[in-house]
């Protein structure tokens, strides 16, 4: 793993206690980020310090994070959902307890980013079995899943290879299963994301579209 850089908002005073303790990270204390991109950046917000419509934003970003709170309903009151790899906590915390959940943050990230794949306009977590395009998300079944996956491998594939592949047929007089999947997938597709032409078929061949 590249070196760890913590971007603290909110608190100048846990920036210091870092520094003198010696976490071994770089550690930078403005709003205005400033660091090396080769660095792996990972945010941490005392969200008593900061406006709410300035909280919310970085509830949305890809980049893991420990929300520091004094209260426990915030997250409830405010409609708030934590991103997998997100981590709330209350203050005050003892110090060696947030080394060990920054150790888990950022397993917790490696995984996710792994199992992120990025098609076009639209991200998928392979693990979650969740498509999501502009904020919005749809669940996938296991086939469904598998059918985008092989279709990204690949420049065009027959229904028997599919067929063989993901349903273990191996006749397309077995094709009942490709059928309905990939009906209710395309289906799916438009209805959440207005796309009907997410997977293409021509010349008898099967791709997703760019």
């Amino acid at each position: 793993m590249n070196n760890i850089h913590l971007h603290i908002i909110g608190s100048k005073s846990f920036s210091d206690l870092l520094n003198e303790l010696d976490f071994n990270y770089s550690i930078t204390s403005d709003k205005n980020l400033k660091y090396n991109n080769k660095d792996f950046l990972v945010r941490i917000i005392f969200v008593e310090k900061l406006q709410l419509a300035e909280i919310k934003k970085f509830f949305l970003e890809n980049i893991p994070t420990i929300f520091f709170l004094n209260n426990k309903d915030f997250l409830i009151k405010n409609k708030l959902t934590l991103l997998d790899f997100h981590v709330s906590l209350l203050t005050p915390i003892e110090i060696l307890s947030f080394r060990e959940i920054l150790n888990i943050l950022l397993t917790k990230y490696n995984f996710f980013k792994k199992s992120k794949i990025i098609i076009n306009d639209y991200e998928i977590d392979s693990n979650q079995r969740v498509i999501t395009k502009n904020k919005i998300k749809a669940k996938l079944t296991e086939k469904e899943l598998e059918l985008i996956l092989v279709l990204n491998k690949n420049n065009g594939l027959e229904k028997s290879f599919l067929l063989k592949n993901i349903w273990n047929r191996s006749s397309d007089l077995e094709s009942h299963a490709f059928e309905t999947h990939l009906h209710r997938l395309r289906k799916k597709i438009n209805k959440f994301f207005k796309d009907s032409k997410f997977i293409i078929e021509k010349n008898s061949l099967y791709y997703l579209s760019k």
